[in-house]
């Protein structure tokens, strides 16, 4: 995935100048994968095998780099395709805060006959990116981190396996109790 660069959009570059514009950031906040393999266009406004888009989970400025900015996205819907297109969306600068926001396709990674992954039902996919902000104004976008973030984020089997623990240390206090009853009435 190195060797893909992403390709912003005009509609992407539009709405977020008109962001800076008015004394905001762009608010990037969202991922999608699709199945489709192709060069990539600067006037897309959507990826052209869209399969699934998920909320942005977790972010990472902790490179020291000003010009590149680290997301991520979990990928967990019990579906089956060749990931082959990635984009990157941002809302609209128009979002008033009220409703779901219009999302616009900042940028596209995909290239023709390539297969960038591949997704089945029974495994999720946490998928990072680093996206390279050279070729857009400095200091002109944030990440919106979804409420499912990887800070929070418990599955099942996680919670699971803390529940069976939490049992069994349960069982064992008990046990320990029982045990210096026992010893306390000799």
């Amino acid at each position: 995935m190195s060797a893909l660069t992403l390709q912003f959009t005009q509609a992407g570059l539009d709405a977020l100048l008109s962001a800076t514009q008015r004394g905001f950031k762009g608010k990037i906040s969202h991922m999608a994968f699709g199945d489709a393999a192709y060069t990539p266009s600067k006037t897309q406004t959507a990826l052209k095998g869209e399969k699934e888009r998920v909320a942005i989970v977790d972010t990472d400025y902790s490179d020291g780099e000003s010009s590149s900015l680290k997301i991520a996205a979990k990928f967990d819907a019990p579906l089956e395709y060749a990931i082959r297109e990635i984009g990157v969306f941002i809302e609209s600068p128009d979002y008033s805060g009220e409703g779901e926001p219009e999302l616009i396709l900042l940028g596209v990674y995909s290239q023709e006959n390539t297969t960038l992954g591949y997704r089945t039902p029974d495994v999720k996919v946490l998928q990072w990116l680093t996206l390279s902000l050279a070729q857009i104004p400095s200091d002109s976008v944030e990440v919106k981190v979804g409420v499912d973030n990887l800070n929070i984020i418990v599955d099942r089997e996680l919670a699971d396996m803390a529940l069976v623990q939490l049992n069994t240390m349960q069982r064992q206090i008990e046990q320990e109790l029982r045990l210096v009853a026992l010893e306390q009435a000799q």
